[in-house]
């Protein structure tokens, strides 16, 4: 008999495989691995704190299992929800262990065991035991009962504070002041662009001019560098030691400089010569014929001789 492999077995087929695959997927964003076996634990709290089903189950922080599921009790809503625990197989809890519901600062909720490090604790929880639990607030007690009060004394120097900000932002002065700034950032955004041509145009021409200048400096440099200054200051010596004999000529009254300088009868005899010439020179201009016929007889004196002759 032949096996005829229809085109509904086929789409069967197909479906239980992605039904399969689905199952599989989902269990695997949840962090279930399936084909791990583990055990199962049972809490009991008065409230749960936002747990949901696959929050972790942690020992010092490191996952262990996970959440597996949330009963609560419509009909007798007096009674603690009861939470389902999945962790490892090898995973043995011993007796007197704890489990805490953890509270998170941004909320949601974790299982975090805490195990009895009893030395010689040889008994462990049967799987399926309801282990002995605790709610753990954490940072959430901490901020209700540290925090809020802060808060609380911080919220009317707010209100203060806005009040305050208020009036400020009403006053006309305000006003004129935002004005003012923002003419002087225009006036700036206008110097900033004046200073950005300036850097591409006047600057490179100074720079250009600036190396110019270095290099007639440069030039300069090397013409002194070939000046003999031991020559040219040997010269100098040599002049200023003449010189210094001079004055030392004219301090000790030698020469014709040291005599008008030191010979007092010298100077006293041209002060007299330049008095009496002074003195003429004054008459001359006062009677000026007096002069002028000493001259003419003179003149004709001299005529009459040059004839004798």
């Amino acid at each position: 008999m032949d096996f005829k492999i229809t085109k509904e077995f086929k789409i069967g087929v197909w479906a239980v495989l992605v039904i399969a695959a689905t199952f599989f997927g989902v269990n695997y964003l949840k962090g279930i691995n399936v084909f791990n076996p583990t055990n199962y634990y049972c809490l009991k709290f008065s409230r749960i704190n936002g747990l949901v089903e696959t929050n972790p189950v942690n020992v010092k922080g490191y996952k262990v299992g996970f959440v597996q599921d949330i009963i609560y009790d419509y009909d007798d809503p007096s009674k603690e929800v009861v939470v389902i625990l999945q962790v490892d197989e090898d995973m043995k809890i011993p007796v007197g262990s704890r489990a805490g519901l953890v509270s998170g600062l941004l909320g949601g909720a974790t299982i975090e065991l805490f195990m009895d490090t009893t030395a010689g604790v040889k008994n462990y929880y049967e799987v399926g035991d309801t282990l002995p639990s605790y709610i753990d607030d954490g940072v959430m007690n901490a901020l209700s009962s540290e925090l809020m009060p802060r808060i609380q004394s911080i919220i009317p120097q707010l209100d203060s504070l806005m009040a305050s900000l208020q009036v400020i932002a009403n006053d006309k002065a305000i006003e004129k002041s935002l004005a003012n700034i923002q003419t002087i950032t225009t006036n700036l955004k206008g110097t900033t662009h004046k200073l950005d041509n300036m850097m591409g145009n006047d600057v490179p021409t100074l720079l250009n001019n600036a190396n110019a200048l270095v290099t007639k400096f440069d030039k300069v440099g090397e013409g002194l560098a070939k000046v003999d200054f031991n020559k040219t200051v040997n010269q100098l010596n040599t002049t200023l030691a003449s010189v210094q004999k001079i004055t030392d000529k004219v301090n000790k009254g030698e020469g014709t400089l040291g005599l008008l300088l030191t010979d007092q009868s010298l100077y006293n005899n041209i002060n007299t010569t330049v008095g009496s010439a002074n003195s003429l020179l004054v008459d001359l201009k006062s009677n000026p014929k007096r002069y002028v016929q000493f001259s003419l007889i003179n003149r004709n004196k001299e005529e009459k001789e040059a004839s004798k002759e």
